[in-house]
């Protein structure tokens, strides 16, 4: 039976429902104004999103909503909102109304003695999803409309419903997706896409971390004959990208005024970054003399390779002037390091646990990424958190590529690098003194960052008993764990910026995870897929506890756009 509702749904290239009437629960209707997607000759089934607007439940209680582990349900912020995204397997379900059938998802709905009606169950529990309910007993079969796409293994379909104040943008933006293909999968209900109502039901591609590959062979030549006489390994191997992208010098002077200071937003050993607007986008542009063309070679092979959401995105690269030039995405809050270490200072305010759990697990699944998921597997070499970007939502990139190696998986622990390379702090032993480079070094490094995370130290310091020597984090955090008392020690070094609104147990937890990454034997060091996992977790308890402060606290942060 179907749901009633007075209200509008809309669902990605699919369907907009319009119900006047509250129907009893063994009624069975169809309404006109109900488009589902149809299925395809080719597409089944697939893996596809349900967007849960939360009603106050709890995790376990949204998972048995959608029949589904706790493990499939991912927290998203909605302006101030705690939402869900709940994976689900969409299939391609028979249905009186069509001989080809529809992509529907099935659950079950244990009734309550109550007796709810067709319509609450819909809005209170399926955010207004819900295609038709059958069944008279306690166990209600709840059919909920999802999505498939033909012929697009990279992309996933989000069922969403409209909520308050929502325009095209912000839902897309919301969900990762281009706005021209939301609009594009929702005509029948988007004419004007300025104009949404509340309780329209979208449907929404959403880009997985993959890529389309187009070979760049020629294109990379042309910069190696633009620097004679190099040794480039990395150039050698031809570079792949979605959609590769070469900027002319002149459109790099324009967007950076001639590489005006005032445009100057970052400095290192490779060079400068500015801040420029390049082809209506905006743009950091990083400035490599030709001595680090090795650099930006390595950097250009490994970013035109990756795509996902986790990893700052490559948008093109140029060349002229004896200078490299390698063009990225804006990231507009600037680097973690300056969010920990004297965020006032910097123009930011404090980070608050939520905040901090999300952010490391965004960096882990970053970092996993590149080690486990693409084609061939990378180790990233310099992780830490001036090298982790934050965007306007707090959502976390890894960044800074120069110094990535690719190493094959059978023979990891073959590679022996010919110069210790990284940076002070949080190097792992094995690459100090055997300069051996492995995946496992990364996780050692990524273990800084959690410990950083933690206490708002630096990596390296200055001793505070004898300041002509240089402290690491790293001692701190083994000296904490030697204690006898290691639960107080925690606590005496945690953040004060956090001023003590935290989850003692996820603090510990987090600091667990951070010493398994700072194990010295590289195989006691736990994998980046099992920190994701265990830093998942963390999340998931950690945004229930600050759920339960009910923004009261000053630290208070929700969740943010994006997630």
């Amino acid at each position: 039976m179907v749901m009633a509702s007075s209200s509008h749904f809309l669902y990605v290239s699919l369907f907009i429902v319009s119900f006047t009437q509250v129907l009893p629960l063994n009624v069975v209707i169809k309404s006109t104004f109900m488009y589902p997607l149809t299925c395809s000759n080719y597409t089944r089934t697939c893996n596809s999103y349900l967007y849960h607007i939360s009603k106050g439940q709890n995790l376990q209680e949204i998972s048995s909503f959608y029949s589904v582990n706790t493990s499939k349900i991912t927290p998203i912020n909605h302006n101030s909102n705690i939402d869900y995204l709940v994976s689900v397997q969409c299939s391609c379900k028979k249905d009186n109304s069509s001989s080809d059938g529809y992509y529907l998802y099935d659950t079950v709905y244990k009734q309550k003695p109550a007796r709810e009606s067709v319509e609450y169950i819909s809005n209170e529990y399926y955010s207004g999803q819900v295609w038709n309910v059958s069944g008279e007993n306690e166990e209600l079969n709840v059919r909920l409309v999802c999505g498939c796409l033909e012929n697009e293994s990279n992309k996933e379909v989000v069922t969403y419903t409209v909520q308050s104040g929502d325009t095209m943008l912000a839902i897309s933006k919301l969900l990762s997706a281009k706005e021209v293909e939301v609009e594009d999968m929702n005509r029948v209900l988007t004419k004007d896409p300025n104009s949404i109502d509340i309780g329209w039901d979208h449907g929404i591609k959403k880009d997985e971390p993959k890529s389309m590959r187009t070979s760049l062979n020629a294109e990379k030549k042309s910069l190696e004959d633009h620097f004679l006489n190099i040794d480039m390994e990395e150039a050698t191997t031809s570079i792949e990208s979605e959609k590769p992208v070469i900027i002319s010098l002149e459109e790099i002077e324009e967007a950076t005024n001639n590489f005006d200071e005032a445009r100057k937003i970052g400095e290192g050993g490779f060079g400068k970054v500015y801040f420029g607007i390049i082809r209506g986008r905006e743009a950091a542009i990083k400035k490599m003399k030709s001595s680090k063309s090795k650099e930006f070679f390595a950097e250009l092979k490994v970013l035109c390779r990756i795509h996902h959401n986790n990893v700052v995105q490559l948008l093109g690269y140029a060349s002229g002037d004896s200078h490299l030039y390698l063009v990225y995405e804006y990231v507009q809050n600037g680097t973690l390091s300056e969010h920990l270490q004297d965020p006032l200072l910097k123009g930011h305010q404090p980070l608050s646990w939520t905040a901090r759990a999300n952010i490391a697990l965004d960096a882990a699944r970053g970092i996993e990424y590149i080690h486990d998921h693409t084609k061939a597997r990378y180790v990233h070499r310099d992780i830490k958190t001036s090298n982790i970007l934050l965007d306007m939502g707090l959502k976390a990139k890894v960044a800074d590529f120069g110094l990535t190696k690719f190493v094959e998986h059978a023979n990891e622990e073959d590679f022996i690098a010919t110069r210790v390379v990284g940076t002070p702090g949080y190097l792992a032993p094995e690459s100090i003194c055997e300069m051996q480079t492995t995946s496992k070094t990364d996780v050692f490094a990524f273990g800084v960052v959690l410990a950083e995370l933690i206490t708002g130290q630096q990596a390296l310091a200055r001793d505070k008993h004898d300041p002509k020597k240089l402290k690491t984090l790293v001692a701190v955090f083994r000296a904490i764990f030697q204690d006898q008392d290691s639960g107080a020690a925690l606590e005496a070094q945690i953040d004060t910026n956090l001023k003590g609104s935290y989850p003692i147990e996820e603090a510990n937890k987090m600091a667990e995870t951070a010493m398994l990454c700072l194990s010295e034997d590289p195989c006691n060091r736990p994998e980046m897929r099992n920190v994701v996992t265990m830093l998942a977790q963390i999340v998931m308890s950690s945004i229930e506890w600050e759920a339960s402060l009910g923004g009261t606290s000053q630290v208070f942060s929700g969740l943010f756009n994006g997630r």
